[in-house]
């Protein structure tokens, strides 16, 4: 494993996704259906903390994507393009920061149940990062070290 990977998740899952873009073997193909989900969860989260929190507001200087948004998001796309891998980088990324994997899970499991509401097939790939991400939101409550059970 090389230093990337343990030190900074987000820079080793970024040049795996420009090697997978740029690879004439394996081209990542970014699903619209699985973008246009991490924006409505990224949507729903920032709705629900807007007026759960009175409209309080965010200081200028603080980011509106963490670092955990950025490694589960692009774990997630991977992961969803076909890259089996990376759901125990979702899994470690959600056992890290287990109160935002907790958030998204939420907003997840509302917009399951709506695209089961109208009739849309989701597929069994989505009900198994949803079950993943719980367990690991759970075991990163539990306070156990995530380093040892997930791996990025």
């Amino acid at each position: 494993m090389d230093v990337y990977s343990e030190e900074m998740p987000i820079v080793a899952n970024a040049l795996e996704m420009m090697a997978r873009a740029s690879s004439t073997s394996e081209v990542l193909t970014l699903n619209l259906t699985n973008l246009l989900i991490l924006l409505v969860l990224k949507a729903l989260i920032f709705g629900f903390g807007l007026f759960s929190t009175g409209a309080a507001g965010r200081s200028s200087d603080e980011s509106l994507m963490t670092p955990a948004d950025m490694t589960g998001g692009m774990c997630f796309m991977m992961y969803m393009s076909g890259a089996d891998e990376k759901l125990s980088c979702i899994e470690r990324t959600a056992c890290e920061d287990p109160y935002l994997a907790k958030d998204y899970l939420t907003a997840a499991k509302m917009i399951y149940k709506g695209y089961k509401l109208v009739g849309m097939h989701v597929g069994d790939k989505y009900a198994s990062v949803m079950h993943s991400v719980n367990e690991a939101a759970e075991y990163g409550i539990s306070g156990k070290d995530c380093g040892l059970k997930y791996h990025w």
